[in-house]
């Protein structure tokens, strides 16, 4: 893939209809002052870092660690509704030294805020300024609502993508706002299903 290409890949329901969209760019080195001007800050918010707990790896190592860039973000209702990896909450894992390693997924929600948030991370990620055994794999962007999202977060969601190795984006899940608990759906939505497949082909890369 050369510098700053885009691949737009459509993943498919059983039925043939199209039930996410996956945009993979290789990582452009984009200068700071663009993010800044992009978001209209001056500084882009950040995420802490929290020490692993032994409780976190007792059941094995795992494929993805779900981190969310702020409260709210649906990261824990992905990790789940596809049934991989771990839910660490907003913060970075942090391992001991000499661990491998780690695949990390962030999660915002397509809003303005959820999005800034997400863009502070990234930005972590980009300068190094996280734990050095974290490797993120890419953004979900969950829908914020069921409309369509503004402006400034397509903006900022495509900036994203010259960032990030993976921009996923997932619609509104009306069905959850009938279900008590996610894991009461039982099977996943489709577009969350095909999420979780284009991710695990992403870590086994």
């Amino acid at each position: 893939m050369q510098p700053g290409a885009t691949v737009w890949r459509e993943v498919t329901s059983g039925t043939g209809e199209i039930t996410c969209t996956v945009e993979r760019r290789a990582i452009l080195d984009v200068p700071s002052v663009n993010a800044q001007i992009r978001t209209r800050y001056d500084t882009l918010p950040g995420l802490s870092a929290v020490p692993v707990p032994p409780q976190a790896v007792a059941s094995g190592w795992p494929p993805v660690w779900w981190v969310g860039c702020h409260g709210g973000s649906g990261a824990t209702t992905l990790a789940t509704l596809t049934q991989i990896g771990y839910d660490y909450g907003p913060v970075w894992p942090m391992l001991p030294p000499n661990s491998p390693m780690i695949n990390v997924v962030l999660v915002c929600r397509a809003s303005a805020a959820g999005t800034l948030a997400a863009a502070g991370a990234v930005e972590q990620w980009r300068r190094r300024a996280i734990p050095v055994h974290a490797q993120v794999r890419g953004v979900v962007a969950v829908a914020a609502s069921p409309r369509r999202p503004p402006k400034i977060v397509n903006e900022r969601l495509q900036l994203l993508g010259g960032w990030a190795p993976n921009v996923w984006r997932v619609g509104w899940q009306e069905v959850l706002l009938a279900a008590d608990k996610p894991a009461d759906l039982g099977v996943p939505p489709p577009d969350i299903a095909a999420l979780r497949d284009s991710i695990v082909e992403a870590v086994s890369i």
